[in-house]
């Protein structure tokens, strides 16, 4: 079987489902509350926090791989050569790859039974502020 047999039914169901617009709302929000609580265990002392932090850097994780593939899958002939649409796909493919960097440094931080760094809470911050 051929790609270009196989591609046009998950794209017609993303199409169908407005699966992108869903997936990107997970990313958008789980990100910042991640970092968000994590900032919030480090102050509170609180390591219930600090493990719902790390659960939640875990699923936008997961989630972060199919929305960038669904995006890829939403893109129309008529975005083609439009500026911003352009954009739009390449930081978010470009934001879904730091993403795993962010991933890795919390998940170091997990199994060393660490809170957050500051150098953590801030680059967290950054990556949440697209």
């Amino acid at each position: 079987m051929l790609a270009s047999e196989v591609l046009p039914v998950p794209q017609q169901f993303v199409m169908t489902t407005k699966l992108h617009p869903l997936l990107v709302n997970f990313t958008a929000a789980l990100v910042p509350v991640s970092v968000m609580l994590d900032a919030a265990a480090r102050f509170f002392k609180k390591e219930s926090i600090r493990h719902t932090a790390w659960r939640t850097i875990f699923y936008a994780t997961v989630v972060t791989p199919f929305t960038a593939i669904t995006g890829w899958l939403f893109w129309m002939p008529d975005d083609n050569g439009v500026t911003s649409m352009t954009i739009h796909k390449w930081l978010g493919t470009g934001l879904a790859v730091l993403l795993f960097g962010l991933f890795a440094w919390r998940l170091k931080l997990h199994r060393q039974y660490q809170w957050a760094t500051i150098s953590y809470l801030v680059g967290g911050g950054i990556s949440s502020s697209r």
